[in-house]
């Protein structure tokens, strides 16, 4: 049990610095990137003479569209997609590499009995999901909600969930009484984890290197 926890603390830990790592200086760097764009394109239209000092903060706004509608609408969509992009990217890495740790170290030792856990509790309160000529979909919607609403770590629950929503459970059959349905589900979501690679932060450059090209075509009046 002392180690479970020691290795789960562990497991959290990583989970945070890779989240730190990646969404802090990406998130920064994203900014420091609009924030450039944004203030070329200003002090390039002021010296084009479009705008004129009498002309107020809404009306330089406006400018930008007018004599750089192209750059505008760019770094207007960049500013909006990339932090979202670079956060659900981000989170999809840090599932990943934590699926990859996990499956390497012997992971489902402490995935399985979390699992055991919810299933039995819903097997407890709702025994007619699990009879024979069930409503599979039914099931599978309970037992994901089961799993949110559980107090486990959000880590392991987000593992599990995304294992368990590439369980078909049409291939388990109700009506076999030597059946044991959570092991047949822990069997198929460890086949189901085996699958992940290590993942790759490429995501990260990607967005930094759209970031850069943007403000350089900005610069230069390319766009």
């Amino acid at each position: 049990m002392k180690e479970n926890l020691k290795y789960t603390t562990k497991l959290a830990g990583s989970a945070a610095l890779s989240f730190m790592k990646i969404n802090v200086p990406g998130q920064i760097l994203i900014g420091i990137f609009s924030a450039a764009s944004i203030l070329t394109i200003l002090f390039q239209t002021i010296d084009s003479g479009t705008s004129g000092t009498h002309i107020n903060g809404i009306g330089v706004l406006i400018s930008f569209f007018i004599v750089r509608p192209v750059a505008s609408i760019l770094t207007l969509l960049s500013l909006i997609v990339s932090p979202i992009l670079l956060f659900s990217l981000g989170n999809k890495y840090i599932l990943y590499r934590l699926i990859h740790q996990l499956v390497n170290d012997k992971g489902e030792n402490i995935l399985f009995p979390i699992l055991d856990k919810i299933l039995n509790k819903l097997q407890a309160k709702q025994p007619a999901l699990f009879l024979k000529g069930t409503d599979r979909i039914k099931l599978k919607l309970k037992m994901i909600q089961e799993i949110k609403d559980s107090n486990e770590n959000k880590w392991f629950k987000k593992i599990i969930l995304f294992a368990l929503n590439k369980v078909h459970l049409n291939e388990v059959d109700f009506a076999d009484e030597k059946l044991n349905f959570n092991d047949i589900i822990k069997k198929n979501m460890l086949s189901v984890l085996k699958k992940i690679t290590e993942p790759s932060r490429s995501f990260f450059w990607i967005i930094c290197v759209v970031q850069l090209l943007l403000f350089i075509l900005i610069f230069f009046k390319f766009i």
